[in-house]
Order: structure tokens, then sequence, then C-alpha cells
């Protein structure tokens, strides 16, 4: 289990640092491990994770479940959060796969994630039902706006929550 955790947030920082390193390119706007965007010379590292140029806002995607898959291994191997260690990736004002998605509705429920996250992401108790509120913001979001990846999203969920 200890290998699988290890795995997990190795596989996170990987995804990560190749999503915010610099390259030269185009002068886009590159995903960061934090709340704010910064331009760099291109996101080839990023679309080059996904050979069909998959944009941005779901790299982003893909890049938080994969560090909610780290963080849901930390809990469950009792091992305390660290403030710091783990950071909000910026999807929200990414370009999307779909522009229909940037409704207000999708900016509030972004919203409400961001605040969950920061939420779980302190040490303290109960990181459990943090984390279930996290994946509850996500799932909220997901219904109303891109259904598809809902399964994978809900298997996140701890069922069984011990206080």
């Amino acid at each position: 289990m200890q290998r699988i955790v290890v795995f997990c947030i190795f596989t996170t920082f990987v995804v990560v640092a190749a999503c915010t390193s610099e390259h030269k390119g185009d002068g886009t706007v590159s995903l960061l491990a934090d709340s704010s965007l910064t331009h760099h010379d291109s996101t080839s590292s990023c679309t080059t994770l996904y050979p069909d140029n998959t944009k941005p806002m779901a790299v982003g995607m893909r890049t938080m479940y994969e560090q909610m898959l780290a963080i849901r291994g930390q809990i469950e191997s009792g091992t305390e959060l660290q403030t710091g260690q783990f950071k909000m990736v910026n999807f929200i004002y990414a370009e999307p796969t779909d522009s229909s998605v940037l409704t207000d509705q999708f900016f509030i429920r972004a919203g409400q994630f961001k605040r969950r996250f920061n939420e779980l992401v302190q040490p303290g108790g109960k990181a459990m039902e943090r984390f279930n509120l996290v994946i509850d913001a996500c799932i909220q979001c997901h219904t109303e706006n891109c259904p598809g990846p809902l399964k994978k999203i809900k298997k996140l969920k701890f069922d069984h929550i011990t206080s």
C-alpha cells in the first residue's frame, strides 16, 4: 500500500513539473500548481502528455485527479497532510475542450471546489470528510457540465468514514 502512495505522489509531482516547466514556443498560458496564471513560452509539455492535443482545462483536470489519488492514498495510510504539500492546479481559467461549459454556474462551482480543496490541504482532523467534500464539489460541477468522468470521480470518495 505504501508503494502505491509513493507512486501516486511521484506521478503527481512529475505531471505538475511537466506542466509548469518553461519551453520555447508560442507564448501561451500554462497551467500552474497554484491559483494564478503565469505566461510561459508554451504548454507543449502539458499537451505532449496527451498526444491527442487535449485542451489545457482537460489536462489540468486530469492532473487534479492524479493529485486527488495521491491525497487519498496519504489519508488512507494515516499520514497527515502537510501545508503546502499539495497545490490547486489552475484549470479554472484554462482553455476548455468545449467553451459552452464556461457558464456562470461553472465558475461558481469552480470557486466552491477551490475553497474545499484549500480546506482539505490544511493539516488537521477529519481529512476523509474534507476529502469527500472536495469530491462532492467535483461531482456537482461534472453533473452539470461534463458528465463523462463522473464514474471515475465517484470512485475516489471514501465510502466508510470512521472518526
